[in-house]
C-alpha cells in the first residue's frame, strides 16, 4: 500500500510526520505525564499475564528492555520476577515520573523510531516489552521500529509487543497528508493498521 496520500507529496508527508512526532512528545511531557498513572496506570489481565509469562522466560538477573516505557507501570512485575529493567521513551516527562518511582532502573530518552540507531544495545537484552505504543508510530516507520526492537535482543530472547486495532469505523482523514488508518484524536496521533498490514 502506498503510504503517501494522493493529495500530498513526499515532503508534505515528512513534514506532517515530523509535526505529529513533535506534538506527541510535547503532549506526553506536559499533558499526559502528570496524570498518566491516575488515568491509565491500571494493568489489564491480558497484559499482566503476558508480562508474567515473559518474565518467566528470562533468566534470573537477565535484562529486559521496556520500549516506550512511559511511567514504568510494568516495572514492578518485572522487578519482582528477578529481572533487571531498562526503559526508553521519547518523553522526558514520562521518564521523570518513572524515575521517581523506580530510581534504580536505567532509562534513556529515545523514540522507538530511533532505536535502530542505538548500536550499543545490539544483542544486549534477554527480553523486551513494547506495550500500547505502536499506535503512536506512522506506518512508514514500522519497518525501522521492528528492526530496532529485534536488534536489541539476544538470539532466542522473548518479546511481548502489542498492536492496537479498532473495531469501529475510523473517521475520515482530518488532514490531506494522512493515510488510511491514521487518526488525530484529541490532538494525539494514532495509527490503526489492518490485520494484513500487521
Amino acid at each position: 500500500q502506498d503510504t503517501v496520500p494522493v493529495n500530498a507529496g513526499a515532503s508534505d508527508r515528512r513534514a506532517f510526520l515530523a509535526e505529529r512526532r513533535a506534538i506527541s512528545v510535547q503532549r506526553f511531557d506536559t499533558v499526559h505525564s502528570p496524570r498518566y498513572d491516575a488515568l491509565w496506570g491500571a494493568i489489564g489481565g491480558t497484559h499482566a499475564d503476558f508480562i508474567a509469562r515473559l518474565a518467566g522466560l528470562v533468566r534470573a538477573g537477565g535484562e529486559v528492555l521496556d520500549a516506550a516505557c512511559g511511567t514504568g507501570k510494568y516495572w514492578p512485575a518485572l522487578l519482582a520476577a528477578g529481572v533487571r529493567v531498562t526503559g526508553i521513551d521519547q518523553s522526558a516527562g514520562m521518564l521523570a515520573r518513572a524515575g521517581r518511582k523506580h530510581p534504580d532502573v536505567a532509562v534513556r530518552v529515545l523514540a522507538l523510531q530511533d532505536l535502530q540507531d542505538a548500536a550499543d544495545w545490539r544483542g544486549r537484552f534477554d527480553g523486551l516489552i513494547c506495550v500500547d505504543a505502536l499506535e503512536c508510530v506512522a506506518p512508514e516507520h514500522w519497518p525501522g521500529v521492528a528492526a530496532g526492537l529485534a536488534a536489541t535482543l539476544r538470539t532466542g530472547a522473548p518479546a511481548y509487543v502489542t498492536i492496537e486495532s479498532r473495531k469501529s469505523p475510523l473517521p475520515p482523514p482530518a488532514d490531506p497528508r494522512q493515510v488510511p488508518g491514521e487518526v488525530i484524536e484529541d490532538g494525539s496521533y494514532h495509527y490503526y493498521p489492518t490485520r494484513p498490514q500487521v
